[in-house]
Parts: structure tokens; sequence; C-alpha cells
């Protein structure tokens, strides 16, 4: 039960635990690496935001004569988004990107227009896209993904509001049809001043 160690008298449980305690110790302290403590100014975390942008349900109920195009209805509608023109959101947003998910069962074409605006009701921003038409009244989908890189960014962070265009390309009024629209926009961080 005993193992003669240099002529001293150890258990064999104490033998096996102290070998496997100078193991762990000589691995855990050959494996540390000089750290350099002034690199740290030079770390900028970084963090993706993912929130609800724009949703809603059209019917032929909800469009109007269109009054910049002759012989379309659209429905047009403003939806204040202050936060980004905070200096946190000009600070710290790096990129965005935008999703948008329609479902169409109007049966013929429609565009979306999204144009963000400053304070001062300026246009800086803009996307626009086309919508599906559905032939037979069946849902269609149309997805459509919009990035602003680090090139536009500053222009998306000048505006407090977006202005919401959707016109079909008819004056039907009778015309059977609905609309729907989810949408989100994630946010890119880069905390750089921290």
């Amino acid at each position: 039960m005993f193992l003669t160690f240099n002529k001293c008298l150890i258990p064999k449980d104490m033998f096996k635990y102290s070998c496997l305690l100078l193991f762990f110790c000589t691995l855990l302290f050959s494996c540390v690496k000089d750290t350099d403590f002034d690199q740290a100014d030079a770390i900028t975390p970084s963090q993706e935001v993912e929130v609800n942008f724009i949703y809603f349900t059209l019917e032929i109920d909800d469009f109007q004569m269109d009054p910049l195009s002759e012989g379309s209805l659209a429905v047009i509608d403003t939806t204040e988004v202050r936060f980004l023109d905070d200096d946190f959101a000009v600070d710290n947003i790096v990129a965005a990107e935008f999703f948008f998910k329609f479902t169409n069962t109007f049966p013929v074409g429609l565009d979306a227009d999204f144009t963000f605006l400053s304070e001062e009701n300026e246009p800086f921003y803009t996307i626009n896209f086309p919508i599906q038409i559905s032939e037979d009244g069946s849902p269609v989908l149309t997805e459509f993904t919009q990035l602003v890189t680090a090139e536009d960014i500053e222009l998306l962070t000048l505006n407090d509001k977006v202005v919401v265009t959707i016109r079909i390309q008819t004056d039907n009024q009778t015309l059977e049809g609905v609309l729907n629209l989810q949408s989100k926009a994630t946010y890119f961080l880069e905390f750089s001043d921290l």
C-alpha cells in the first residue's frame, strides 16, 4: 500500500494526486503568454441590434388617388425614427440592413418607396423596389434586402423620419386584394469611444 520514494513513505493515492497537481500547475504556467495591456485602447466592441421596422396590412380602401402619378392609387404614411440622427447613432452605427417582406394578392403591379427625411424634410436616403404581381389572387411573396454600407451610413443618420409610399398601378378602387408588409432593421454598431 505504500511506495518508497526517496526514503519516505507516501500513500499511493497521495502520490497520484501530487503528480496530477504538479502536471496541472506546469500546464497552467507554461501556457501563459505575455499580455500587452496597452492594446486595450485598440479594442472596439461591436454589436448587432435587430428591431422591427415597419409593418402593415393594406386593402384597396386604404389607397387614395395618387397626387404625383395620374392613373394610380397610393398610400403615404410617415413614421418617426428619431434615434437615427442622435449623437449615439451618428457616432456608433457603422452599417445597417433593412429587410422587407411583402405578401401580395393584388393582380396589378405595386411599387414600394421608403424615403428617409431629415428634421427639415430633406430627403437624404431612399429605398425603392417593385412588388410582385399576384396573377390569380393567391399570395405572392416579395423579399427585398437593402444594405447600407459605411459609405452611405452618414446619409442615413441625417434623418429622423421615413415616408412610406406604396403605389398601385391602377385607379380602379373596386379592385380586390391585400398587401401585407413585415420588415426589420439591423444596425451594426461599433463602440470606439468607451
